[in-house]
C-alpha cells in the first residue's frame, strides 16, 4: 500500500489517526475542526532586523505601529522584542486574509492590544476590517511568542 498525503507523514503505530487521514480529512481547511471558513497566517521575524530597521526612526515607527502598540512596547524592558511580535502579527493577519500588504491596506489597519488578562487580541480597522467581513471572517485569534532572537505570531480567522 502506498501512503499518500497526511497518511504518509504519520507513523504506522498510530492506526486510529492513520485511518482518519485515509478517509480524506484534512488537519486544516474545508471540513476541519476549524470549519470551512477558517484562514490561518503565521509569521516569524528576527528581532535584530526590527531593531535595525526601526531604531532611531520615530517617523517610520508611526507608519507601522499604532500609538497603543508603541506605548505598550516602549514600556517593556526589551521594546524591540515586543515590536517584532506585533509586526509579525500584522504580517500573519494579512497572510491569513490572503493578501499581504496590497492596495489600500495599511499596517495601521491591524493593531495588537492586550485584554484584561494580558492575552493579546487583534483590532482590525479600515480596509483590513472590510476585507475580513467581505470574506465572512468575523472572529480572530492571535498568539505571540518570542525566543532565541525571533518573534513569532499565528493568526486564525473564522467565520
Amino acid at each position: 500500500m502506498v501512503r499518500r498525503g497526511i497518511a504518509a507523514l504519520i507513523p504506522v503505530r498510530m492506526p486510529g489517526v492513520q485511518r482518519w487521514a485515509r478517509r480524506g480529512r484534512k488537519a486544516v481547511g474545508p471540513g476541519s475542526a476549524l470549519g470551512s471558513e477558517a484562514q490561518i497566517g503565521v509569521d516569524l521575524i528576527a528581532i535584530s532586523r526590527v531593531r535595525r530597521v526601526f531604531e532611531g526612526r520615530p517617523a517610520l515607527l508611526a507608519t507601522v505601529f499604532t500609538e497603543e502598540e508603541l506605548r505598550y512596547s516602549t514600556r517593556q524592558r526589551r521594546p524591540f522584542m515586543h515590536l517584532a511580535a506585533r509586526f509579525a502579527a500584522k504580517e500573519a493577519a494579512l497572510k491569513a486574509l490572503g493578501t499581504g500588504l496590497t492596495g489600500k491596506l495599511t499596517w495601521l489597519d491591524v493593531e495588537t492590544v492586550h485584554g484584561r488578562l494580558a492575552a493579546p487580541r487583534l483590532i482590525l480597522r479600515g480596509e483590513v476590517s472590510r476585507l475580513a467581513r467581505a470574506k465572512g471572517l468575523h472572529r480572530c485569534a492571535v498568539s505571540l511568542s518570542h525566543a532565541g532572537g525571533y518573534a513569532l505570531a499565528a493568526v486564525i480567522f473564522t467565520g
